[in-house]
C-alpha cells in the first residue's frame, strides 16, 4: 500500500477572520429529471438546498423515449395512431407521478412559490438552456456509472458548456443537507471557479476543509503556504476552513479525493473539472473522470 504525507495548517488567525457575513446567495436552482432513474433522492436534495437558501427551485422534466415493442412496430394506419395515443398516455402518467412528487418537496419545505415545472420533448435540443440561467443545477449521475469513451451523457455537457455549477448526485444517495464540505484545491482556473461558485454553500457549511494534493506541480499558483490564501478568502466570508495539504505517493489523484471525502465526512466535495484540447473537449481528464464515475457523494463541478 503506497505511504500518503500530510500536513494540517489550522491557521489561527482565521477565526477572527470568520465572523465576516458574505452576500453571496442561491437565488434559482435547476433540477434536472430525466424520467429514467429514481428520483426521489435528488429532488429532496435540491428541495433542501432550495429551503435552506430561500430559492426559487425550477423541474426541468425530459420526457424518455417511448418504449417500443415488436409488435408495435408494424403498426400501420389506425393502428399506428393507437401505438401513439399509447404512448402519449404512458408518459403523461410517467410526468404526473414525477410532478406529485416534486409538488410534494416544494410543499413540505415551503420553498418559493414561484418554484416551476417545466416539461421537454424526448430529445430536445433545449435541454441545456435551461441551466443557462440558474445559480446552481442538480442532475442524477445516471447508472452505470461514467463511461470511458463515447459521447459524454447530460452531466458532463452540462459541465463542459453551461459555464454554470453542477452538482452531480449519486445514484441511490440518502444525502439530504450540505454540512460538511471538501474543496480540491490546486490554484488553477477551474478550482477557482469551482470554490467562487461554491461560496453560498461553504459560507452555511458546519465544517469546510481545503485539500491540497501535491502542491509541488504548481508552487507559484499555491505560494510559500499553498492553501493558506484561499483559506483566509473564505474565512473572511465567513466559512469555517481548515487546510489540509496531502502528498499522493503516487496514487491516483481522483480515488485519494474520494477517500479523503469519506475520511472527512464529506457531504460535498467541491473541484474544478479538467478536460483535454478542445479537439476532443468532452473528454475529461483522469481526475475529474473518476470522480465522476465513483463518487458516492454529491460533487459540486465548474470549469
Amino acid at each position: 500500500m503506497v505511504s500518503k504525507q500530510s500536513t494540517r495548517s489550522p491557521l489561527p488567525e482565521l477565526a477572527s477572520l470568520s465572523t465576516v457575513k458574505s452576500t453571496a446567495e442561491i437565488g434559482e436552482i435547476v433540477v434536472f429529471i430525466d424520467g429514467l432513474t429514481e428520483t426521489a433522492g435528488v429532488l429532496a436534495f435540491a428541495g433542501v438546498l432550495a429551503a435552506q437558501h430561500g430559492a426559487r427551485l425550477i423541474s426541468v422534466f425530459m420526457q424518455p423515449e417511448p418504449a417500443i415493442t415488436p409488435a408495435e412496430t408494424f403498426a400501420r394506419g389506425k393502428g399506428m395512431r393507437s401505438v401513439i395515443e399509447v404512448h402519449r398516455t404512458q408518459l403523461e402518467k410517467i410526468e404526473a407521478d414525477y410532478r406529485a412528487l416534486f409538488d410534494d418537496i416544494v410543499r413540505r419545505h415551503g420553498i418559493r412559490s414561484e418554484s416551476e415545472w417545466r416539461s421537454l420533448p424526448y430529445l430536445s435540443s433545449e435541454v441545456g438552456v435551461h441551466a443557462y440561467y440558474a445559480d446552481l443545477v442538480v442532475i442524477d449521475r445516471p447508472e452505470p456509472a461514467g463511461q470511458t469513451a463515447g459521447p459524454p451523457g447530460l452531466a458532463e455537457s452540462l459541465v463542459l458548456s453551461s459555464g454554470r455549477p453542477i452538482i452531480v448526485f449519486p445514484p441511490r444517495s440518502t444525502v439530504s443537507s450540505v454540512r460538511r464540505i471538501l474543496v480540491a484545491w490546486n490554484a488553477r482556473r477551474e478550482a477557482i471557479r469551482a470554490v467562487s461558485d461554491a461560496l453560498p454553500l461553504l459560507v452555511r457549511a458546519d465544517a469546510v476543509e481545503v485539500l491540497v494534493v501535491d502542491h509541488e506541480h504548481n508552487q507559484a499558483g499555491h505560494g510559500q503556504e499553498p492553501g493558506a490564501d484561499i483559506a483566509r478568502h473564505l474565512a473572511r466570508h465567513g466559512a469555517q476552513v481548515e487546510v489540509r495539504r496531502l502528498s499522493s505517493g503516487g496514487e491516483a489523484v481522483g480515488r485519494l479525493l474520494l477517500s479523503e471525502a469519506v475520511a472527512f465526512g464529506a457531504d460535498l466535495l467541491v473541484m474544478g473539472a479538467y478536460g483535454h484540447s478542445h479537439l476532443s473537449e468532452w473528454m475529461f481528464g483522469g481526475v475529474t473522470r473518476t470522480v465522476l464515475a465513483e463518487a458516492g457523494l454529491p460533487v459540486l463541478m465548474s470549469r
